[in-house]
């Protein structure tokens, strides 16, 4: 059993340590925010209320850091998540995860709104439970990776957090893509379903499903497509994946090829083709679908 005394024992703090960050948890976060901005024109979004918005992020710092990184190694990455889930989750990256629906004609694309913000201290408590954590460490482990009743974006635990909590929908939109045949899979909040066959019709239960399981979809970001389709900003094709052309003329454009930026942005595009001409096959069975 998981009682207070061996959950400290694996965290490495003692009570005082524990009460102590509990109390003062303000101490241990701090507010970094940017402007959101629109990806076509470059200028900033404004919320109904005038004001611009924002990304807010909460990095935590001290000894709350340290925590919740021996939360994510000693807890969190025990609970094996569903081959669909791609986003932060290691040797997973957006690439495979179009890489996934190569071969497909028709595709759904959603975008979570406020995913992590809109993640409640409640769904992540009941995550843990569902888990089979006892209740007193669940609450314990809650208030170590929630603040302000929020799953806070920019620690070392909300990305597998967000993706434990997103699993009790997840695997019923699982569920209803093997039902049709379709490929599911997610990337933080990017969900993307596609299928060889139109299957317009499930769009509004899959919707539904989400909305009813308390997320939020960005409706300028729902697309129901087969037009040169994108899965997490990569072409998606019969015979392969593919990024725009306007990758490569970045690439011609740097003054220095042998620049950090240079080098990052040739590394993306290499990746891309060297999986782009691997077989789908080899990658689905060391994946799990």
């Amino acid at each position: 059993m998981l009682d207070t005394p061996k959950l400290l024992r694996i965290l490495g703090i003692s009570s005082k340590e524990l009460e102590g960050l509990l109390k003062g948890i303000d101490e241990f976060y701090y507010l970094k925010s940017s402007p959101k901005l629109n990806k076509k024109t470059g200028l900033p979004l404004i919320a109904k209320n005038g004001k611009p918005r924002t990304r807010d992020l909460y990095p935590s710092i001290k000894l709350l850091k340290t925590v919740q990184q021996r939360i994510y190694h000693r807890f969190l990455k025990s609970i094996k998540l569903p081959a669909y889930a791609f986003g932060g989750i290691s040797k997973r990256d957006n690439v495979l995860n179009a890489k996934m629906h190569q071969g497909n004609k028709f595709f759904f694309n959603t975008d979570l709104r406020n995913f992590y913000p809109g993640i409640t201290h409640q769904q992540v408590f009941d995550m843990f439970v569902r888990n089979k954590i006892p209740l007193e460490a669940a609450s314990i482990l809650t208030k170590l990776t929630t603040y302000k009743g929020m799953l806070p974006q920019g620690t070392p635990t909300s990305p597998y957090l967000a993706n434990l909590v997103f699993v009790s929908v997840g695997k019923k939109i699982q569920i209803l893509a093997d039902e049709h045949g379709l490929t599911f899979t997610t990337f933080v909040d990017d969900i993307a379903v596609s299928g060889k066959n139109d299957f317009k019709p499930l769009v509004n239960t899959i919707i539904d499903l989400l909305i009813n399981n308390g997320f939020k979809i960005s409706h300028d970001k729902t697309f129901y497509q087969t037009k040169r389709p994108k899965v997490t900003n990569v072409i998606v094709a019969n015979n392969g994946i593919y990024l725009d052309s306007s990758y490569k003329e970045k690439i011609l454009t740097f003054e220095d090829p042998l620049s950090a930026a240079a080098r990052g942005t040739l590394n993306y595009y290499d990746r891309v083709k060297k999986i782009s001409r691997t077989k789908k096959s080899r990658f689905k069975s060391k994946l799990g679908f």
